[in-house]
């Protein structure tokens, strides 16, 4: 469940500064620039995948973020500059994010890397992003290497992913689980997902039944799901994957006569998973770390949806939603920032961002808090 912060200022405060005081930011993706660069603008830099079994976290993480730089662009300037975010294509896979981030840090002018999508692409550039002293920022994974120990240069949104198997493991229980086998993809991400699981089952008194690796981007669940259901004998599936490796196996599972629940972290991408199944959402449990997008009575979710539709894009969801968020975030720390804008100052204005609220979605920033938000809450399939 989310957890309350104290906040330095109100959220009417915080959306009055979004409105009147926050600066243009305007997006360029290489899948189709909106403007060309000037001398004047601020630079930042993503690898995400924009192509791939994996595309649609990328592509909508970044429709949030580009709906609310282009809000903020309409606005006026961020200490009288733009801001350019050149977003990179590496498919989620970790040497083309290495070869986009080598690239992007070739570039003096990126201040910032923003919004990188995945644990395994995240881990390859994390030598690269220690070593260039640049801000890395609201990056879509809740893998705790970036959390612990607090990395210098790392600054998380969203809740990690031991909050979010917390919450599910605690979902579990209610819903009568006492062993829960794991489906996980064989990488960091599926590693990660299961260490999150070992802790939250060891505190909850949950037992973990058979564990079945599957390989990254693939959706052949076959060898997979015939472990589980032959050797597994738990009365659920925790899987750590991809909605397109999550729909196969769920499908699979289902067509073999499996009649247990489902339950995944929300990297699995709660939108695409729902429209891959359809009614066979029916028992799949999903860990969110933003509020409903569809929620207008939220003030953060109203100006999102706001900014979608400003911005040509009628489709809200989780996953934009967090792109929006990670972004009005990035706008905050650049605003805070002191001139000349470098790497540097850019880091020092994200800790100065302290507690804020951005109207129904809470947050911490500073020298001593890393960690972001912690809002975890569940969405069940009917």
């Amino acid at each position: 469940m989310p957890t309350r912060l104290t906040s330095l200022s109100s959220p009417d405060t915080t959306r009055r500064r979004w409105f009147a005081d926050l600066a243009a930011v305007s997006a360029a993706v290489v899948t189709g620039p909106l403007r060309a660069a000037t001398v004047g603008d601020i630079h930042l830099g993503a690898s995400a995948a924009l192509s791939g079994p994996a595309a649609s976290l990328g592509r909508r993480f970044h429709a949030g973020a580009q709906a609310a730089f282009t809000h903020i662009n309409h606005l006026g300037g961020i200490h009288g500059a733009s801001v350019v975010l050149n977003v990179r294509d590496d498919a989620y896979e970790p040497e083309r994010a290495e070869a986009n981030t080598r690239m992007l840090l070739d570039d003096p002018r990126v201040l910032a890397l923003f919004g990188y999508v995945g644990t395994p692409t995240t881990m390859a550039v994390l030598p690269l992003v220690k070593r260039a002293a640049i801000p890395f920022v609201g990056a879509y994974t809740g893998a705790s290497f970036l959390r612990e120990p607090q990395q210098t240069q790392v600054f998380n949104i969203r809740a990690g992913y031991n909050e979010e198997g917390l919450a599910l493991a605690r979902a579990m229980k209610d819903d009568g689980v006492k062993t829960v086998d794991l489906l996980y993809q064989a990488d960091l991400f599926g590693r990660a997902g299961l260490e999150s699981m070992r802790e939250a089952a060891a505190r909850l008194g949950l037992s973990l039944g058979v564990a079945a690796p599957h390989k990254r981007n693939s959706e052949d669940m076959d060898e997979a799901i015939g472990r589980l259901l032959t050797h597994g004998h738990g009365e659920a599936i925790f899987m750590i994957s991809t909605y397109g490796s999550c729909a196969a196996a769920i499908k699979l599972a289902r067509r073999r006569g499996y009649r247990g629940r489902f339950y995944a972290l929300s990297f699995t991408g709660l939108e695409p998973l729902r429209q891959a199944l359809g009614p066979a959402m029916k028992g799949v449990t999903l860990a969110q770390v933003v509020p409903d997008a569809e929620n207008r009575h939220l003030p953060v979710v109203a100006d999102y949806q706001q900014a979608m539709r400003s911005h040509g894009d009628r489709q809200f969801d989780a996953i934009s939603l967090e792109g929006y968020i990670a972004a009005r975030v990035m706008a905050e720390g650049l605003r805070r920032a002191h001139l000349p804008l470098s790497r540097e100052s850019v880091g020092q204005g994200l800790d100065a961002i302290g507690s804020l609220d951005l109207g129904g979605f809470r947050l911490q920033l500073g020298p001593q808090q890393r960690r972001g938000s912690d809002f975890v809450e569940l969405r069940v399939g009917k």
